[in-house]
């Protein structure tokens, strides 16, 4: 069963934006996601996990948040496998 979380969004954040459904609930995911590869990285500079464990616990793609990482000035650590799978 879903759960519905209502938000209260000030209007001069939305300037410029559709009021459309379908475009809100974009935005809306695109801003998770963006918060989910965040979180990882912090989570991945403190030490928690590696990118792969991060990515699996936070469901994102791992080449995603190998490539945010290295545009943050991250080298990942790789392993064999991942080189390959980065290859292919």
């Amino acid at each position: 069963m879903e759960q519905a979380i209502i938000m209260h969004i000030p209007r001069e954040w939305l300037t410029g934006v559709p009021i459309e459904e379908l475009t809100l609930q974009h935005i809306f995911r695109m801003g998770l996601q963006q918060f989910r590869v965040e979180r990882a990285l912090d989570l991945y500079r403190d030490g928690v996990g590696s990118l792969g464990y991060l990515a699996r616990q936070l469901e994102l793609p791992k080449w995603e948040l190998a490539r945010e990482a290295r545009r943050r000035g991250l080298e990942p650590d790789f392993s064999e496998e991942t080189v390959q799978e980065e290859l292919a």
